[in-house]
C-alpha cells in the first residue's frame, strides 16, 4: 500500500501590500485546525520598490490566539519568522510557529527609503 502524504495548502497573506518605512500590515486570521497536518510551514514572499527608490526589507512575525475572535498576542521568546529583501517570489523561509489554532502573520517594513515612500509586499503561507 502506498504511503499517504499530507497535501500542501497555500494561503495568500498579502498581495501588493503598500508599506512605508516603519509601517506594519497584518494578515487575516489563519485557522490551522484542519490544515496543519504535519506541522510544516513556510513563507514565500517578495518585496518590490513602489514609490521608493529601494524596496527595503520586510520582517515577518506572527501573533497567535486560542480563539478565532480572541486577543492575538506575540508568543514570548519567539524570534522573527524571516526577513525578505528586494526579490519577487524568490524568498522562502521554513518556520515553526507555536502550537496555536489561530495565527496572523505580521509584515513590518524596515527600510523602504524614507517614511512616506512605499514598497509593495506580496506573501503566501504554505502549510502541510
Amino acid at each position: 500500500m502506498a504511503e499517504r502524504t499530507a497535501k500542501i495548502v497555500t494561503i495568500p497573506l498579502f498581495k501588493n501590500l503598500s508599506l512605508s518605512a516603519g509601517d506594519t500590515g497584518t494578515s487575516g486570521i489563519i485557522d490551522l485546525r484542519e490544515i496543519a497536518q504535519t506541522g510544516t510551514f513556510s513563507i514565500s514572499s517578495g518585496v518590490a520598490a513602489g514609490t521608493s527608490t529601494t524596496a527595503g526589507t520586510t520582517v515577518f512575525t506572527y501573533v497567535a490566539s486560542p480563539y478565532f475572535d480572541g486577543t492575538f498576542v506575540a508568543p514570548a521568546g519567539v524570534a522573527a519568522l524571516g526577513t525578505s529583501g528586494a526579490t519577487i517570489g524568490a524568498y522562502f523561509a521554513s518556520i515553526s510557529p507555536v502550537l496555536a489554532p489561530f495565527i496572523k502573520i505580521v509584515a513590518t517594513q524596515t527600510g523602504a527609503g524614507t517614511a512616506g515612500a512605499n514598497s509593495q509586499i506580496s506573501a503566501e503561507l504554505h502549510v502541510r
